[in-house]
């Protein structure tokens, strides 16, 4: 099966984090590097609590999923995408410049751990 991920950047994802409309910001990194920096709100794909939590939300909620730099790693968002899909998510979207583009935009970055409950 065949996964298309839409992509947002930094300018769309900003307007997201001020919206309304609930949504899940997932760090497809490992843990190491998530907690070295991420996203603030940012989830850590690798919790073991992500994955529980999805499930249980409403399967029309934004997942915004992003990476070390840009989107160019495919295979890491193709691979993530896929396994938020498969489990019912239906707008799945990845943020294409990823956390160095994030920062680099001077947008703030968390170094601390974050809880998902």
């Amino acid at each position: 099966m065949e996964f298309k991920i839409q992509k947002l950047n930094t300018e769309q994802l900003q307007s997201r984090l001020k919206r309304d409309r609930p949504f899940m910001l997932i760090d497809v990194r490992d843990k190491e590097a998530f907690i070295k920096g991420h996203i603030p709100g940012a989830s850590n794909m690798f919790d073991g609590e992500v994955m529980p939590l999805v499930k249980s939300l409403d399967k029309g909620m934004d997942i915004i999923l992003y990476g070390p730099e840009s989107t160019g790693q495919s295979k890491l968002y193709d691979d993530a995408a896929e396994k938020f899909m498969n489990i019912g998510s239906k707008y799945v979207y990845a943020y294409e410049e990823g956390l160095k583009g994030w920062a680099d935009s001077g947008n703030k970055v968390d170094h601390a751990a974050r809880k998902t409950t």
